[in-house]
Formats: C-alpha cells, sequence, structure tokens
C-alpha cells in the first residue's frame, strides 16, 4: 500500500520539516530563510544566493524540496505566514531582559503557534484515511518513547473511552514483545518527533511486517518512521535538540491525536454516545 502523507501548508513549517533531508548546500538556505525571513521577502534569487553563498539553482532545488514549485512561490508564502505571526503576535523569542509579563505572552503564543502550525500541515484526505483504518482495526497500538510514551497514553485514554481495544506501549521491550504479535487486523501508531527514534522505528517497521496498518506521527517529512509507515500525520513544533520534550512538541502530538479521536467519533455518530456512557459508568465508583 502506498503511504500517504499530509503535505504541509506554512512555508517555516515545511523547511523545517524537510531539513534533516535536505543537501548541505540547501541547508545554508534553510538556516537563512529560518534566520532572517524578513530578509528573505525582499531578495532576488540571485540575490539570496550570494548571500548564502550559493548558486541561482541550489536556491531553485531548495524552494521544490520544501515543497514549492519555485522560489518565487516560497517567498509569497513566507512573506504571508511572517505578516500573519506579527499580526498576532506569535513570532519572537524570549531575551534576558524580558519581564514575566512578556514570558507569559511570548511562551503563550509560540504554543499557540504550535498548534496552528499542526492544523496546517495536516492534510484532510489523509486524516480521512487514517480514521477508517482505526475504526476497522481490530487492536490499537499506540508506541513512543519518553514525552512521545506519554502521548501514547493519553491516545489509549481517549479510544478506551469509547469502546476500542487500545494499548499504549513506553517500555521498549514490551513494545517490541507486544508486537511481535500484532495482525493484519491491527494498527499501530507511533509518535516520534524527530521520526529517528530507533526503538519506535523498530516497533513500527516490526508491525509493517507482521501486515499491521501503520501510522507515524511526526515533525519530519523524509525520516527512518515515514518509510515504515502507511500514513504519515506530519506536527510542527518547532523544537531544537536542546528543547527535547517541550511542551510545544507535546501540544503538536496531543492535537493530532484529538483529531484522529474527533474524526473517529464524528463517523461512529449516535453509537458514541451510548459507549461514552457506558465507559463512564463503569468508573463512577472510582469517584467521591
Amino acid at each position: 500500500m502506498a503511504r500517504e502523507i499530509s503535505l504541509p501548508a506554512g512555508g517555516f513549517a515545511r523547511i523545517r520539516s524537510a531539513y534533516p533531508s535536505l543537501t548541505p548546500t540547501e541547508k545554508k538556505v534553510a538556516d537563512y530563510c529560518l534566520e532572517k525571513p524578513e530578509e528573505i521577502i525582499y531578495l532576488s534569487v540571485t540575490q539570496l544566493g550570494e548571500r548564502c553563498g550559493v548558486g541561482e539553482a541550489t536556491i531553485i532545488r531548495f524552494s521544490q524540496a520544501v515543497g514549492f514549485s519555485g522560489y518565487q512561490a516560497l517567498k509569497l508564502n513566507l512573506a504571508l505566514e511572517l505578516a500573519n505571526k506579527q499580526e498576532n503576535g506569535t513570532g519572537g523569542t524570549l531575551t534576558a531582559d524580558d519581564s514575566m509579563e512578556t514570558l507569559i505572552e511570548k511562551i503563550t503564543a509560540m504554543n499557540a503557534s504550535a498548534l496552528h502550525d499542526t492544523s496546517q500541515m495536516v492534510r484532510p484526505a489523509a486524516l480521512e484515511k487514517a480514521v477508517e483504518a482505526i475504526i476497522k482495526a481490530k487492536n490499537l497500538f499506540f508506541v513512543g518513547v519518553g514525552t512521545s510514551g506519554l502521548t501514547a497514553l493519553d491516545a489509549q485514554s481517549k479510544f478506551l473511552r469509547i469502546g476500542m481495544i487500545a494499548h499504549a506501549l513506553a517500555d521498549a521491550h514490551h513494545q517490541i514483545m507486544a508486537l511481535a504479535h500484532i495482525s493484519k487486523e491491527d494498527l499501530c501508531v507511533g509518535f516520534s518527533h524527530s521520526g529517528s527514534t530507533k526503538d519506535t522505528v523498530d516497533c513500527m517497521r516490526l508491525a509493517k511486517k507482521n501486515g499491521a496498518f501503520t501510522i507515524a506521527v511526526t515533525d519530519v517529512v523524509k525520516s527512518p518512521i515515514t518509510e515504515v509507515s502507511d500514513i504519515v500525520l506530519l506536527t510542527s513544533s518547532a523544537e531544537d535538540p536542546l528543547q527535547g520534550g517541550s511542551l510545544r512538541s507535546k501540544l503538536a502530538q496531543v492535537h493530532m491525536i484529538d483529531l484522529l479521536y474527533t474524526g473517529v467519533a464524528h463517523r461512529l455518530g449516535d453509537k458514541v454516545v451510548e459507549l461514552k456512557k457506558k465507559t463512564a459508568l463503569s468508573v463512577v465508583d472510582k469517584l467521591y
């Protein structure tokens, strides 16, 4: 089965998602775009090439590698997105002189931006296929390690509420043990911000080998986990290597879970109401 990848819409999200797979010269252009976006929108392809120390052909290849038809399309997209961020106050990073009031505003804006950027990444057709696959599955397996393991637990909790047999696996040994017995009737969702988490990729590879349907939730469009996934749902959290497990990354993943869960609940219709009631009654005596 050909894997489905949800293509990103935002220019900055596209660049971050494709960054690991770019060539060294293309990364020079990507770095300039991410670090100095205000300059990019006024530069011609020749001027940008001179500032990055690369040829015009590299600029064109870079633009196409991140999903645009050419440099002009990329520049227009960045200009529109930059204007939107400035209008809504979602740009900017913390400085040493920022007050607590400013800290609250900036962190809130950055977290909100993670949700907005992730929503731009989702292609409705890919989400629809993922929802259909979940509904058809006999068992759901959610895998991830570290913070992504906590995301797997969130996913399990949601789908248990509507009567689905869901398993959350965050321990590397338990993951492999469980997925050794997964079948073509089952589905496995792997959460990995980088898309290169070895334990999670190994799980997805084993699940796919055993015939299960696989869905990856990741920030990186071309990463090891995407090679073993039937559907790739891209998130966007702008997390650097020193921010592993940041709230922005967690929010992006949880937002994707909510989209999948709500999509499934919507498709099941009135049946969901009774399933939720049954679940609620099962734990009612756990409350004082």
